[in-house]
């Protein structure tokens, strides 16, 4: 049995996609701590694959960097497998003391580790993150997952029935992400034609930054449409994912919430594209994107603005086609 470090400090969806990672190690009967971004932490609860969680606080600076390697050094971790490419993730191990530390060939501080692993393009982010389990545990058959409990799904049922909403045909809309080119920009669109052309009501999930659009939705169908942006925890969303009968999400985080639960999902792509190994790890899921476009992909992760002006990724693709995706899924005629 070893104990070992898996760190993985970037946003909650690469968490999330970085979950088989524990559930391996853990069953081949090793002991493991996930290090993560502060905030994150809820994603995990329940988790049975992890001994213990230390968040790292990275706005919290040069206090920040060594609280969270004192709080390593405590669990004395024989191994350290980082998942996430950034040199402050492989110093955290150096500082720690961690003395075996694995990652990737194409990360920046790749002279600080001792096992090295090719990082392979082509491949989905799962496979890539259990590629840094090779000689500790299984490399693959694995997928994410999150544990909601049943005090998640009281909380989201609660809510629900204070609205008069039923949690039996529900179709959750997630418009937001960090990154303002990746956020669909008719999401109210869509939610119209929903409520127009079936019996679902709908569920907006996000954060403090998506308060706005999901009281406009909720505003707009007032009997038929709640909003859940910045009221829920990352695992209730989740909870509220996993009680819908569809997800339609950006290429954010609760596309891969939609996926670790089970809920058949549509994921938008704008300015990024599923050839970069981030799509929903599910047979459940749809991509949507606007193909062949000059200018797709114009980074890893989606800039601010458009370079290019047009937003012709996201403007490209119109609300029909998303419902027409979504009544595939949902079995409508």
């Amino acid at each position: 049995m070893t104990d070992i470090a898996v760190i993985q400090t970037a946003f909650p969806g690469d968490l999330i996609l970085t979950t088989p990672v524990f559930q391996s190690l853990k069953e081949a009967g090793h002991r493991v701590t996930a290090v993560i971004r502060a905030g994150s932490e809820s994603i995990l609860e329940n988790n049975p694959y992890l001994c213990s969680i230390i968040t790292f606080d990275k706005k919290g600076g040069v206090g920040g960097f060594l609280r969270c390697v004192n709080e390593l050094n405590k669990r004395r971790c024989d191994v350290a497998i980082i998942a996430q490419k950034h040199l402050r993730s492989v110093l955290l191990a150096i500082y720690a003391g961690i003395e075996r530390r694995i990652g990737f060939d194409s990360a920046p501080g790749g002279f600080a580790y001792t096992d090295i692993v090719p990082f392979d393009r082509s491949a989905h982010a799962v496979v890539r993150y259990l590629s840094l389990c090779a000689g500790f545990s299984a490399t693959g058959g694995l997928s994410p997952r999150i544990f909601v409990s049943e005090n998640h799904v009281r909380t989201v049922n609660r809510l629900l029935s204070e609205k008069g909403i039923s949690a039996d045909r529900l179709i959750a809309l997630a418009p937001g992400s960090i990154w303002n080119t990746k956020r669909w920009p008719f999401f109210k669109e869509l939610a119209e034609l929903i409520i127009e052309e079936s019996e679902f009501d709908l569920a907006v999930i996000g954060g403090k930054d998506d308060i706005w659009i999901g009281e406009q939705i909720a505003s707009a169908f007032p009997n038929r449409a709640i909003t859940f942006a910045g009221r829920l925890t990352l695992i209730e969303s989740a909870a509220a994912i996993g009680m819908a009968e569809l997800a339609v999400t950006n290429d954010s985080a609760p596309a891969h919430m939609a996926a670790a639960v089970g809920t058949p999902l549509i994921a938008i792509f704008g300015p990024t594209v599923p050839a970069f190994g981030f799509t929903p790890f599910s047979d459940k899921a749809i991509v949507i994107e606007n193909k062949g476009l000059y200018c797709r992909p114009c980074s890893s992760h989606g800039p601010q603005r458009c370079p290019e002006k047009h937003f012709y990724c996201m403007r490209g693709i119109k609300p029909s086609v998303v419902w027409q995706a979504a009544r595939k899924l949902l079995g409508i005629a």
